[in-house]
């Protein structure tokens, strides 16, 4: 190959290197771009860690439609029928147990007014507690669907699934200080206890 050919080889290689620099950065830039920060929260440091062994099964109750065989005696004879019916049961959204412990967190956040802990999920159920102010949380969903609050005062609590991406905000003027017990898969570290999300499409004003 000439020296000529080498050269403009060369360059078009550098040249679709660099394409390809740049598309991979803009990927991670959008991706950063995204996210929802808190902002105006104070501290939040995790208070303490713990591991369950016990048989410990938290989920949603629903109903399902399941299959049953029924024996009927009729006529000296005994019939069996398959026949659908709805029965109570609980989607799981954790399970802990000896051979999978699970982990626990405990952890204190204040949210100054105005202040909000920005769209975000959690690898586990979380329970909260509204120790001192208000809030209101949102939920995001897909575009079209509503996207309601609800708002918590001091002594009142909620649930958080799995998975489940909400804020919580601050719109008075007081602080808000809530109490949230995080339930976890085994070895989640404390930094990978909170995942922030982008903004939901149904939801495109709220922090």
């Amino acid at each position: 190959m000439s020296r000529l050919r080498r050269h403009l080889s060369l360059r078009r290689a550098l040249v679709l290197a660099g394409v390809a620099v740049s598309l991979t950065v803009g990927a991670v830039v959008a991706v950063v771009a995204s996210a929802t920060p808190p902002a105006g929260v104070a501290g939040g440091p995790i208070l303490s860690r713990g591991t369950v062994t016990e048989d410990v099964v938290i989920g949603n109750p629903v109903r399902r439609t399941v299959t049953r065989k029924v024996r009927v005696r009729a006529r000296g004879r005994t019939v069996t029928r398959r026949v659908k019916v709805r029965v109570r049961t609980v989607r799981t959204l954790i399970a802990c147990s000896e051979a999978k412990p699970c982990d626990t967190a405990f952890q204190q956040v204040t949210i100054n007014p105005g202040g909000h802990t920005g769209w975000h999920t959690h690898p586990g159920p979380t329970f909260v507690a509204v120790a001192e102010g208000g809030g209101t949380l949102y939920h995001g969903g897909a575009a079209g669907t509503a996207c309601s609050g609800h708002t918590y005062g001091a002594g009142s609590g909620f649930f958080q699934p799995t998975s489940d991406v909400h804020t919580l905000w601050n719109q008075a003027s007081v602080p808000l200080v809530v109490h949230a017990f995080y339930v976890l898969p085994a070895g989640t570290p404390s930094t990978s206890i909170r995942t922030d999300q982008p903004q939901p499409p149904n939801c495109p004003t709220i922090p």
